[in-house]
């Protein structure tokens, strides 16, 4: 039932029953909810109440007041599940609106993708990730190594964290343009002779209550070794729509990163409604984005034991180094 997920109100005085180990009463739950930032009187909340009575979603338990019912507490997951939903695709764009990343200034925050390794193994990882870079199955040839903590995320002890710049990044190169991009589709690139061929998996981004690129990775789909190593492979990826009137603009945009190293959007899709297999709405451009975690998902096939952390801190751009000069 659409009626109550909907209205956040009725939404959230089923999430306060729920949560209540005993019958609460109008003047209880308005209190409740004024605490969640909404301001309801009383004789509003005896009118929902009434309501949600009469949808079976609560029940009078005499003076006391109403407790929720078992059809209202399926309407409670039902609305968690939304929620969570709506939480993943706002870090999407939270990450992207904050990296305010000036692509024609080479300057302003990115977000990083982070994967922890032992310290043991940071002369190989490093070789590995520039394996994949000269490859050109990278976002960035840039990275950052942390030795304690990356934003708030802690490195445990005998580890280090070795930072990627993420998809995000293109994001906030297309936003700071004014071009609005919004995230559809995450799935495996099939590459064939070092070149994108078409999406042989897919999951819409707004229909997964969690990553779905971090899916994928932990699925076994990808074979970011072959495409590597002989041209020939899946990767993961992702694709944001963008309006098809600003695709000039885009394609601009994508050139300019490229001259500064940045290679993660392989591909623009024009009029055609499609971004190599991936549907695109009418009047809308998908740009396709290599995951900013490729490298580290060839440190994992490559043997290394790597925790991979996406969208896990923010950096500045001028704070990070060249991976030649590390390896």
């Amino acid at each position: 039932m659409k009626l109550t997920i909907d209205n956040p109100i009725l939404y959230h005085i089923l999430k306060i029953l729920a949560n209540s180990n005993m019958p609460l009463g109008a003047k209880s739950i308005s209190e409740k909810l004024e605490e969640r930032g909404f301001q309801v009187k009383k004789e509003t909340v005896q009118y929902y109440l009434k309501l949600l009575d009469e949808l079976g979603l609560t029940k009078k338990v005499g003076l006391a007041g109403r407790v929720i019912s078992e059809k209202g507490l399926e309407e409670v997951k039902k609305g968690m599940v939304r929620e969570r939903i709506g939480s993943f695709i706002e870090l999407r764009e939270e990450y992207a609106y904050n990296a305010n990343f000036d692509p024609f200034k080479r300057r302003g925050l990115v977000s990083l993708n982070i994967g922890i390794i032992r310290k043991k193994d940071l002369e190989l990882s490093l070789e590995l990730i520039k394996a994949c870079m000269d490859a050109k199955l990278a976002v960035s040839r840039l990275v950052k190594i942390y030795e304690r903590e990356a934003g708030n995320l802690k490195i445990p002890k005998g580890k280090v964290g070795i930072g990627l710049v993420s998809t995000s990044v293109v994001d906030a190169a297309l936003i700071g343009s004014r071009i609005s991009s919004f995230p559809t589709f995450a799935g495996i690139l099939q590459y064939s002779d070092w070149k994108p061929l078409r999406f042989v998996h897919a999951i819409s981004y707004y229909g997964s209550t969690l990553d779905p690129i971090d899916l994928f990775i932990r699925s076994g789909f990808c074979s970011v070794k072959d495409a590597v190593e002989r041209g020939s492979g899946n990767v993961p990826a992702d694709v944001r729509e963008i309006p098809l009137v600003l695709r000039k603009r885009a394609v601009e945009i994508v050139e300019q990163l490229e001259k500064i190293g940045i290679n993660g959007a392989v591909y623009i899709s024009g009029a055609e409604n499609d971004a190599l297999g991936i549907p695109v709405n009418n009047y809308r451009a998908g740009v396709v984005v290599i995951a900013g975690s490729t490298p580290l998902v060839y440190l994992k096939e490559k043997g290394i034991d790597v925790e991979i952390k996406i969208l896990a801190a923010f950096e500045r751009i001028e704070n990070l180094e060249e991976i030649d000069s590390l390896t």
